[in-house]
């Protein structure tokens, strides 16, 4: 299923910003921020939420429409070295970290909140998450504000939910 070469992307962007200058004045990261912009609401911080909103949105409809939606992923190692790394999104860590830690994690995701505290995690840039969903033969591979879209079949469906969501499919 993975093609490397046909790989599309899912992005806040319709086309690929080429000048770097252009891109660091627009760039919405969740480690530019810092513990402040989340007291004081920052502008950064209100642009860093409507993307991971987008993100919640775009993945909750493919959610409902699949009767089969897998999420893979690793436990970052240095997890709680860096206090804005794990402080920030300490109940969603606490969702999806099982009991019985092991190598990679394969979770068959029936709960809703699960399902977000998947993707506050990879928006912000703390979990690589792989999105599997058998029944349509796709992959979501993430984190931050782009997935890679592994797939052979024709996106038009999915591009129209992106575009309505606000994301775009190039």
């Amino acid at each position: 299923m993975y093609d490397y070469e046909s790989a599309k992307i899912l992005d806040i962007y319709p086309y690929q910003i080429k000048s770097n200058k252009k891109y660091s004045q627009v760039e919405v990261f969740f480690d530019k921020l810092e513990m402040v912009d989340f007291q004081e609401k920052t502008q950064d911080y209100h642009s860093y939420q409507k993307s991971l909103e987008k993100f919640e949105r775009f993945f909750e409809l493919m959610w409902l429409k699949s009767s089969e939606f897998y999420a893979f992923y690793y436990i970052p190692d240095p997890l709680y070295k860096d206090p804005l790394y794990y402080k920030v999104y300490e109940n969603e860590w606490n969702k999806i970290i099982p009991k019985d830690l092991t190598e990679g994690i394969l979770l068959n995701i029936d709960e809703y909140t699960i399902l977000i505290s998947l993707i506050k995690l990879a928006v912000s840039d703390h979990l690589h998450l792989h999105i599997i969903l058998p029944e349509e033969n796709m992959v979501f591979s993430g984190n931050g504000l782009a997935f890679l879209i592994y797939s052979q079949r024709n996106l038009e469906l999915f591009e129209k939910i992106a575009n309505t969501e606000g994301l775009y499919i190039r």
